[in-house]
């Protein structure tokens, strides 16, 4: 797992500590707030990024589930593993 997601990971953790033991008061609405934008953000990178996750290896579910819970960063490494870096040694 890359430090993206682990931070993704950690950052969601952080938010629903505060939501829920903050529910009711300002911080925690805001924290509420924070976690569906990013909900609904993801959703969207899911729409968009539906086609790269039926070329990408694995199973179509299980990428779609990363896209909506890590983004950006499990898109970059889709487009990794199908767009491997040349490692400039000749063959």
């Amino acid at each position: 797992m890359s430090a993206g997601k682990i931070a993704c990971l950690v950052v969601y953790a952080a938010l629903i500590a505060v939501a829920v033991s903050q529910a009711g008061l300002g911080l925690g609405t805001v924290a509420l707030g924070i976690l569906l934008a990013l909900a609904i953000s993801h959703l969207i990178e899911m729409g968009l990024y539906y086609k790269l996750c039926q070329r990408a290896g694995g199973s179509l579910a299980g990428n779609l589930l990363n896209v909506f819970l890590f983004g950006y960063f499990h898109m970059v490494e889709m487009k990794a593993q199908q767009c491997p870096v040349d490692s400039g040694q000749a063959p």
